[in-house]
């Protein structure tokens, strides 16, 4: 069976995440992940607990849009990396911080794949 990933896109899926999960923060970025159980529901239709689903965002600190979208690129490539090897029915946000100047890709696969060890979502 083919693992499907599916992107978190609602303001509650993110607070969700944020208020009831867990999370482990690093010099670059932040990886929060909540448990779904198995009757939950997005608009009275129950959520698969065979899917993961991903949210990808950045702090307050990038204020052009080039650079946002380059940090949300960035921390896409990392995740593809991970992908296969990350356990379903899980919601995951990756936050990269707001620094001076965007990390390199190296330095942001290396860190994620720390913290999604650290929280036990690698399978």
């Amino acid at each position: 069976m083919l693992k499907t990933t599916q992107t978190l896109r609602w303001n509650y899926e993110f607070s969700r995440v944020y208020k009831r999960g867990s999370f482990a923060t690093g010099k670059y970025l932040s990886v929060h992940c909540f448990q779904r159980s198995p009757n939950l529901k997005h608009n009275q239709t129950p959520i698969p607990v065979d899917i993961l689903r991903v949210g990808f965002t950045n702090g307050h600190g990038r204020r052009t849009a080039v650079a946002r979208n380059r940090a949300k690129r960035l921390l896409r490539a990392a995740f593809s990396v991970y992908e296969p090897n990350v356990q379903t029915g899980y919601d995951i946000i990756f936050l990269m911080k707001a620094r001076t100047e965007l990390p390199t890709y190296q330095e942001v696969e290396k860190e994620m794949g720390r913290h999604l060890a650290k929280l036990n979502l690698l399978s």
